[in-house]
């Protein structure tokens, strides 16, 4: 198996998506197909859901043999982050490892020496674990929302300061967030007209409560992309989508959407399903 990210950007998400896992466990499986990477994470509580795929068309180079190669590798996480932390953005990041093979080689090369960028290499244990995947049913949204990462994560740091639960209320003309609590309450209201995009059932509204904790855990990964695209429905998982094969000028203009079945398949992306709280777990 080897993976080769096509630019310093990919490079760096790549690093932000570990750097953020380790609030969901201390090792990770990585799955490996003829045509894609697959991660999957549950949480301690198993009310939050994180998975990433990463199509091979995402990368400059995806050499995976069915037949030859490991079907998937056991990783620390903590280790490789320090490993990470030492790529520089104008360095090239690779990863293989072979059939026989108890570890995990990183490269990062053609940096600029001149910032001391030199070509560095590392050797990282495997880490031998059984984890199944669980199968993610995707449920019909009721409310779709996009909007910039930054400004909704910082609003959520917000919301923090008066209480553990944000609700989270949607009609045709307005979106709600609102914590209260003993010290005071917060409630922000978002103008339609403030989002990238919004769109409703008609004649419905929609209130759900999650756990704050857990919301900001899924904001954790907003550098990833410029755009969170979110999902709610009835007594269903919230969806916070991350893209990761949209250029950041696309995603600023909000085009880019193209819907076609392939490109849908092809699709790189970190998605995270946080359970909604039931209302009588606030008494």
């Amino acid at each position: 198996m080897k993976l080769v990210f096509e630019n310093s950007r990919k490079g760096q998400q790549f690093a932000i998506l570990f750097a953020n896992l380790k609030y969901f466990t201390d090792n990770v499986c990585m799955f490996f197909k003829e045509h894609e990477v697959y991660i999957q994470c549950l949480d301690d509580s198993h009310c939050c859901l994180l998975e990433c795929k990463l199509h091979a068309s995402w990368f400059k180079e995806y050499s995976f043999d069915t037949e030859t190669d490991q079907a998937n590798i056991g990783v620390n996480i903590a280790m490789l982050n320090k490993v990470l932390s030492t790529l520089n953005e104008s360095q090239e990041l690779s990863i293989e490892t072979t059939a026989d093979s108890d570890k995990l080689c990183i490269n990062f090369e053609n940096g600029t020496v001149k910032m001391g960028h030199f070509n560095k290499y590392f050797e990282l244990p495997l880490v031998n674990i059984t984890h199944e995947i669980m199968d993610v049913v995707l449920f019909d949204t009721k409310v779709d929302l996009k909007i910039e990462s930054k400004i909704f994560c910082a609003l959520i740091s917000q919301l923090t300061v008066f209480d553990n639960n944000l609700t989270m209320k949607f009609d045709e003309n307005k979106i709600e967030c609102m914590s209260s609590g003993t010290e005071g309450t917060m409630k922000a209201s978002i103008r339609i007209e403030d989002v990238k995009e919004y769109a409703i059932t008609e004649n419905e509204t929609l209130e759900q409560m999650y756990s704050l904790r857990y919301v900001q855990l899924m904001c954790q990964f907003n550098k990833l992309a410029t755009v969170m695209e979110m999902g709610f429905n009835d007594e269903s998982p919230m969806i916070m989508k991350y893209r990761l094969d949209v250029p950041a000028a696309t995603e600023q203009n909000g085009d880019g959407d193209g819907g076609d079945e392939d490109k849908a398949n092809k699709e790189s992306f970190v998605r995270i399903h946080l359970a909604p709280k039931i209302k009588d777990e606030e008494v």
